[in-house]
C-alpha cells in the first residue's frame, strides 16, 4: 500500500548542478517525528537512494528500501533496480533498457484480471524514477509555471507524475539551523496508466505532493515537500547538502 506514496516522496534525488557534490540526505517526519531518513547519492554511472524507517506507531511500518540505476555506456544499456523489504516480506522489481527500449522478456504485463494489463504501447517512452528526477524537479529553467512530467515505469506500473502551479503559502522555511528562502512552489501530481489494481486507480490519482524551491548558488533545488496520508501529514526537510 505505501510503495507508491514513498516512491512519489522520493522522487526528489537528482542534482545536476556542478555546484554540489551528489549526495544528499533529507528526513521525513509525522506527528513531529523523524521516523525516515534517506541518503541519496549520483555518481556517473550509478544513481541510489537508501530509504530506512523505524516505523511510525498505528501508521507505517518498518522497512528499508534500496533503488539504483546503473548506466553502461560500452552497449548503451541502463538496468534497473529496486527492492523493498518490510516484516518478514521482500520485493524486487528490475529491468533492462537497451538502446532506450525496455527489454521485456521477464517483465510481467500481466498481473491478474484485478488489475490494468501494461501494454507494450505503455511503456513507449517511460523513464526509471531516478532518471525522472532530473526531467522533473531539478531543472534550472523551472520556474512557477511548474511545467515539467515524466512518464514513469517503475517496473511493477506505468505512470505519469508532473507538476502544476499552486500559490506560495510559504517565504521561507526552518529547519534546525538551516533557513530556505522560498522562491515558488508546485504540486507533483500522479497519474496511474497501467500495472494497478483497478479499485485503486481514484486513490492513485489523489495523491500529490507539495514541493517548495529555493536558489542556492544559483541553483534552484527543492528543499521541502508536504503531502498527507489517509490520517496525518508528512514533511520532508532537505537536511545536509554535500559540497565538493
Amino acid at each position: 500500500m505505501f510503495k507508491k506514496l514513498f516512491l512519489i516522496l522520493f522522487l526528489i534525488f537528482f542534482q545536476s548542478s556542478k555546484v554540489y557534490s551528489s549526495e544528499f540526505t533529507f528526513e521525513v517526519y509525522g506527528l513531529k517525528i523523524n521516523f525516515i531518513k534517506v541518503k541519496v547519492n549520483f555518481a556517473q554511472n550509478k544513481f541510489f537512494s537508501i530509504i530506512n524507517s523505524q516505523g511510525l506507531i498505528g501508521y507505517f511500518v518498518e522497512f528499508s528500501n534500496i533503488i539504483q540505476t546503473t548506466f553502461d555506456s560500452s552497449n548503451n544499456n541502463l538496468n534497473y533496480f529496486f527492492n523493498i523489504k518490510k516484516k518478514d516480506k521482500e520485493k524486487i522489481y528490475q529491468y533492462v533498457k537497451q538502446d532506450g527500449k525496455i527489454l521485456i522478456d521477464n517483465t510481467q504485463l500481466k498481473k491478474g484480471k484485478n488489475y490494468k494489463e501494461i501494454q507494450r504501447m505503455d511503456l513507449a517512452g517511460t523513464v526509471d524514477p531516478l532518471t525522472a528526477v532530473h526531467q522533473i524537479l531539478f531543472n534550472n529553467n523551472l520556474d512557477h509555471q511548474c511545467g515539467s512530467r515524466a512518464k514513469i515505469y517503475d517496473g511493477d506500473d506505468v505512470y505519469e507524475v508532473y507538476l502544476s502551479p499552486r500559490k506560495l503559502d510559504k517565504l521561507s522555511v526552518d529547519y534546525k539551523k538551516q533557513n530556505f528562502q522560498i522562491i515558488f512552489s508546485c504540486r507533483l501530481n500522479y497519474k496511474a496508466i497501467s500495472g494497478h489494481k483497478f479499485e485503486r486507480e481514484q486513490k492513485l490519482n489523489s495523491r500529490y505532493l507539495d514541493v517548495y524551491f529555493s536558489k542556492i548558488n544559483n541553483s534552484i533545488i527543492p528543499v521541502y515537500f508536504e503531502t498527507k496520508s489517509k490520517f496525518i501529514k508528512l514533511k520532508m526537510y532537505l537536511s545536509t547538502i554535500l559540497t565538493p
